[in-house]
């Protein structure tokens, strides 16, 4: 004859796996709403398209658009294709405000530093000047002393170029004719067309300084450079040998950096 308290154990473990089937569902709803929101900011799509990528069928995908449309994660564009919405703009420009660039970039400026014994700086752009914000001294005898707050015209540094890889041949013609005469060379636009396919700036500052440095852009979630860095030495320190050699650390530390600002490894590959 049945109990009363076996009665009761069966009902609570009925609940207990109604209870498992309905998170499992949930969770489901979540991963598949997620995957629609990254496709549709990533791709240019319709719903119906975005159904067809991700295997739904077309009225899960309605519903879970609908759904994120109505919290302000998605939009509809007039044409019909899914953006992110006002919600997504938000959430990045509190993540931005967030992040402290400084603090991202100073443990890679110190491994540069200790790998190569040189000093390590990272600047950003402003207007027509780079801007250093960042120094982490090396172990030369006679070492690169520019300090936090120093401003530079662009195509005056390794730094600066670094900062306009991105730019184009208009671009940097414009920046060359800004720079200080010393600065100009004729081959100028032709190094920056081999920076672009190096990924990484190789700079041998004129006379009387002689300062060389190598520098790479970082970049952000979105592809765009953000900042940049390098390491800068007196020319018997760096040369042109050496700066070929440290071109693949240039790299690490930028596509680091890059990363802890979002920014994915086929996205930086690909860079």
């Amino acid at each position: 004859m049945t109990t009363t308290a076996s009665l009761r154990a069966a009902a609570t473990e009925d609940a207990a796996e109604e209870q498992g089937r309905a998170a499992k569902a949930g969770t489901q709803t979540l991963d598949r709403g997620l995957d629609l929101l990254e496709m549709a900011v990533n791709e240019s799509a319709t719903v119906i398209q975005l159904a067809e990528r991700s295997g739904l069928s077309r009225a899960i995908a309605y519903r879970l658009v609908g759904s994120l449309a109505a919290r302000g994660f998605l939009a509809m564009g007039p044409n019909g294709q899914v953006r992110g919405g006002r919600q997504l703009l938000r959430l990045r420009n509190l993540v931005q405000d967030q992040t402290d660039l400084v603090a991202l970039a100073r443990p890679q400026l110190e491994w540069l530093a200790q790998e190569t014994g040189m000093s390590a700086f990272m600047g950003r752009r402003e207007g027509d000047e780079s801007v250093h914000m960042l120094r982490v001294p090396g172990r030369e005898r006679v070492a690169v002393t520019t300090q936090p707050g120093t401003r530079r015209r662009l195509a005056e540094t390794g730094l600066g170029k670094a900062l306009l890889l991105d730019e184009g041949e208009r671009s940097w013609q414009r920046f060359f004719a800004l720079a200080d005469p010393a600065h100009r060379r004729d081959d100028a636009v032709a190094d920056m067309q081999a920076a672009v396919t190096r990924g990484v700036i190789l700079q041998c500052g004129p006379a009387p300084d002689h300062i060389h440095s190598v520098a790479a852009p970082v970049r952000d979630a979105a592809g765009r450079i953000v900042a940049a860095i390098n390491v800068a030495a007196a020319a018997p320190y760096l040369d042109a040998d050496r700066m070929q050699q440290l071109v693949p650390l240039l790299r690490t530390a930028a596509a680091e950096i890059g990363a802890a600002l979002g920014r994915d490894a086929a996205g930086a590959s690909a860079a």
